[in-house]
């Protein structure tokens, strides 16, 4: 089965294509000049999307239907000029952006996620939000229940501000579903998105709830890993209640002083039911422990994780965001990997070896791959 994995970039995105092995690659950049490409998602019908953003237009949603030629939508999810902005959230993008705005209202400033189960299109956007659209991205519904919830007032902006950056769909049971946001924990919806509940208990923190990446098993979809600013978790339950399970995992110190298994990226193949996470030095360095690339799996819950070190360098300082690892479903499983430093690693034994790709990008900010 050939492959094409889309990678996003801080200066435009990358298209790796595959023969039938997954042996040979070819490179095709760079796509989007000129845009940070921060998400990506194909629908039912194969029309690809991107979320993207600019210091200077703002965020806006590309679609293809062949990952060659491009055209952004007309529409872009938006709030209402009188919903209220987080003040911190705000002097965070600011600093960064060449773009005026208000201070006190909420924007749109990046496309955090892009998710398309069945005939509908989530976004997941910062200032953390979510977002529906069910003609394509023709145009975009606010799910206010969630960006209007309770708790919204004590949600904290993190180091890269408030981001809805997660979003799992149950395949048989689409009217559930979780979304995660930095730094305001996980929301569960069973009802298609008319009310949400945080799901946060037994997660250790002492500010916020800072989770940074989720990977569930589409089989069954109680059961989800969850990569968070305080350690690695498990969920059996839906998110009713959580466990640490670090077991084989090498600890990171944190800021605070805790000692956890710091990490931003995972991923999960439903076909051997392996999870995958990058551990990560403390979020201090955000760069691998002692400098050594190594991906991580466990094949039975969290029970125990071993690493996997061939094809992966013992010099890398580079990080690895929540987006950057993606898998895909043939047999074995391919599994994806980019850093900050523009390197893109190459699985396609579920993680038990690494191939470099001859490519050096820009900064990576997210991974997706698709089968072709």
């Amino acid at each position: 089965m050939a492959v094409a994995v889309l990678v996003g970039t801080a200066k435009g995105a990358a298209v790796l294509r595959s023969d039938e092995t997954r042996g040979r690659w070819s490179v095709d950049a760079l796509h989007l000049p000129g845009w940070i490409v921060t998400a990506a998602a194909r629908d039912d019908r194969g029309r690809y999307y991107a979320g993207v953003t600019s210091d200077v237009y703002g965020a806006a949603i590309v679609a293809s239907d062949d990952l060659r030629s491009w055209r952004q939508l007309d529409h872009v999810p938006r709030y209402l000029p009188t919903d209220t902005g987080n003040a911190e959230h705000n002097r965070i993008i600011r600093a960064s952006s060449a773009r005026a705005f208000s201070e006190e209202r909420r924007h749109v400033d990046q496309i955090w996620k892009l998710h398309a189960p069945g005939d509908v299109l989530f976004a997941g956007v910062s200032e953390a939000g979510l977002f529906r659209s069910r003609d394509r991205g023709g145009s975009w519904e606010p799910l206010t229940a969630l960006n209007e919830h309770p708790s919204r007032p004590n949600w904290i902006a993190g180091f890269g501000g408030l981001g809805a950056h997660a979003i799992l769909v149950d395949a048989n049971t689409p009217s559930r579903m979780w979304v995660g946001i930095s730094a305001a924990g996980v929301f569960r919806s069973d009802d298609g998105g008319e009310s949400w509940q945080r799901k946060d208990v037994g997660i250790r923190t002492s500010e916020g709830c800072c989770v940074h990446s989720l990977a569930h098993d589409p089989r069954d979809a109680d059961v989800i890993y969850r990569q968070d600013h305080h350690g690695m978790y498990l969920t059996v339950n839906g998110g009713d209640s959580w466990e640490l399970i670090e077991t084989g995992l090498p600890p990171g110190e944190l800021s605070n002083g805790l000692i956890c298994a710091y990490g931003f990226a995972s991923a999960f193949d439903p076909r051997t039911r392996t999870a995958f996470a990058v551990p990560l030095a403390g979020d201090n360095f955000r760069y691998p422990l002692e400098g050594r690339l190594r991906v991580y799996r466990t094949r039975n819950r969290g029970a125990g994780w071993e690493p996997n070190a061939r094809g992966l360098p013992d010099d890398c300082y580079a990080n690895v965001l929540r987006g950057a690892m993606s898998i895909d479903h043939a047999d074995p499983c391919g599994v994806y990997l980019g850093t900050t430093a523009g390197n893109v690693y190459v699985s396609r034994d579920v993680g038990e070896s690494w191939t470099a790709l001859p490519v050096t990008l820009p900064k990576i900010l997210t991974v997706a791959a698709f089968e072709v």
